[in-house]
């Protein structure tokens, strides 16, 4: 599937399915160089494993339908690779019963410098999107709206000032500025008590994080698709199988999301949306 970017540059978008290809080599230089600290990112074994999770039978029957997708971005069909972009799927009947087909879990996506502004959000929303109905979609299926896209941000109003600071070192963004970003783009913060469980023995659950998601063609989103969605992206790409339900904090929001029909978007007046604008506004008025 390819779109055409402002400048005309037609932006190809290819799935990798083998670590041992040349696509995934260029691939790997160029996410490494987006996230230079080592414990920021993920050795090629782990795209192994991630590529293997998707077709385990065995995890994919208890936890699943669950596919994460792991795709090279190219400047036009054949071309160099500029970037990458990794992102999960799932589907269930609750979804379907909302009259969507599946939903998309945003893990990351990165340009090479030197190409940023030839790729927008919008075009990666469509693909995600798109990649996600064609795989899930029942035949027949009347698909009333289209899958929504979620994704962390970090809530800088619940992260220490070092984290904000480590944050913004690394990113080199503003945690406040980055957050203000995504709302301009589109996106809002559900008013949804999320916490990410510790990915790993001897780590820790992340409670700053807003669990953001599309909101075109929709007032809120059904509880139930949120647990579905959850659950399979918890279980399959953070914890790897494990036993979900013996996690604290994923036991927590499943509770949360069972006593709710729908959960709210919050709105640019409530919760800490206020406060983290007038923090953009103060700080761009002393820049």
């Amino acid at each position: 599937m390819s779109a055409h970017a402002a400048d005309g540059i037609p932006v190809v978008f290819e799935e990798i399915v083998r670590s041992d290809s040349p696509a995934f080599r260029s691939f790997y230089a160029m996410y490494e160089a987006a996230f230079p600290i080592e414990d920021e990112r993920e050795p090629p074994e782990a795209f192994d494993a991630i590529l293997a999770l998707n077709a385990e039978l065995a995890l994919q029957s208890v936890h699943g339908p669950y596919r994460e997708m792991v795709v090279a971005i190219r400047a036009w069909d054949g071309g160099p690779i500029i970037g990458g972009h990794v992102f999960g799927m799932t589907t269930s009947a609750a979804h379907r019963a909302s009259g969507i087909a599946a939903s998309v879990q945003g893990i990351y996506t990165f340009v090479h410098p030197d190409m940023r502004g030839t790729l927008s959000i919008r075009e990666v929303a469509e693909y995600s999107q798109h990649t996600a109905s064609r795989i899930f979609a029942p035949r027949g299926f009347a698909q009333r709206l289209a899958p929504p896209i979620l994704f962390e941000v970090n809530n800088p109003l619940r992260m220490s000032d070092e984290e904000i600071a480590l944050d913004t070192r690394l990113s080199g963004t503003d945690p406040f500025r980055r957050y203000a970003f995504w709302r301009r783009s589109g996106f809002r913060p559900l008013d949804f008590p999320y916490v990410q469980p510790a990915l790993r023995a001897g780590a820790s659950a992340i409670a700053y994080l807003d669990l953001f998601c599309t909101h075109a063609g929709m007032d809120r989103l059904p509880a139930s698709v949120l647990l579905a969605h959850l659950s399979a992206f918890i279980s399959v790409s953070c914890i790897k199988g494990e036993d979900i339900d013996s996690d604290a904090d994923f036991s927590t929001m499943k509770q949360w999301l069972r006593s709710h029909e729908h959960v709210d978007f919050k709105d640019s007046g409530s919760g800490d949306i206020p406060e983290i604008l007038e923090r953009v506004r103060s700080r761009s008025r002393g820049a």
